[in-house]
């Protein structure tokens, strides 16, 4: 009998061993499940977030992409653009301030001469006036009248020979210096204007200009009296607004002089300033 109950003994334990052995390997078992929906979970959370901060950051670039495509048409975007450097000023300038298709021009000019005549320095007050067909060709004329001054030279030359008459009223012997000096100008001229661009005037205003070149043929009238005349020059033309103009030319004329010794070409340059108006 006691063997039996040992035998039975045995077999109850034998039976709970191995059913405490199941129970924990269907607890580890659990565990593990557990644990791996808990890791997939976790990784499909962090694609997903992937994937929205990818979208968003896609979407966030596309946005700013836009902006700067409409830069120029954008006058919020432009001023915050300028707010990130306001030490910095910037003017955008496109058109022509002064359109002068098919207006006329008058204006008054002084030219002051270089060259020519050795003994004398000329000087000529004229009335300019000229139709712009376009903003690249314009015709005018204009008329002069001349004022002459000596050369130190020539002034010493008259001062000599003035001396010596006085002394020798007779037979003055001192040469005097041959003048052929200009009294007046008619001249007739075409401009072409390849060139223009704008000036800012220390950010407080703009004028447009003109580069422009200059071929004439006229008269010069001389102390002899005519002869023709004819004349190239450069110039820049300044419009300060829509009627107020401005001109620096700088111009080779070339005309014959008369000398008791015999006709004689002379070339003379001449700088000169206009200021006018515009109609």
């Amino acid at each position: 009998m006691y063997k039996l109950n040992m035998n039975l003994n045995l077999k109850k334990s034998v039976i709970f061993i191995s059913v405490l052995a199941v129970s924990q390997l269907a607890l580890s078992a659990n565990n593990k499940t557990t644990n791996n929906t808990k890791k997939n979970s976790v990784a499909i959370n962090s694609a997903a977030n992937t994937n929205l901060t990818a979208n968003e950051t896609t979407a966030s670039q596309q946005k700013i992409e836009q902006e700067f495509d409409g830069l120029g048409g954008n006058g919020i975007l432009l001023e915050k653009a300028r707010a990130l450097n306001p030490e910095v000023h910037t003017t955008v300038v496109q058109n022509r301030i002064v359109d002068r298709t098919n207006r006329i021009e008058v204006a008054g000019s002084y030219d002051n001469s270089f060259g020519g005549d050795t003994y004398v320095r000329t000087g000529t007050f004229s009335l300019n006036g000229q139709y712009h067909f376009n903003n690249r060709w314009s015709a005018g004329a204009k008329l002069g009248q001349s004022f002459n001054k000596l050369t130190s030279e020539g002034a010493d030359l008259v001062a000599r020979a003035t001396a010596d008459f006085n002394k020798n009223p007779q037979n003055s012997t001192a040469p005097v210096p041959d003048i052929d000096y200009p009294t007046g100008v008619t001249m007739g001229y075409v401009n072409y204007y390849p060139l223009y661009g704008k000036i800012s005037w220390l950010g407080q205003g703009i004028s447009h200009f003109d580069v422009y070149g200059q071929l004439g043929y006229g008269n010069m009238t001389l102390k002899s009296g005519g002869t023709a005349a004819t004349s190239a020059g450069l110039g820049i033309g300044v419009w300060g607004n829509e009627n107020i103009t401005t001109r620096f030319e700088m111009a080779y004329m070339n005309y014959t002089a008369k000398y008791y010794s015999g006709p004689i070409k002379l070339g003379v340059t001449s700088a000169s300033v206009q200021v006018g108006w515009l109609f």
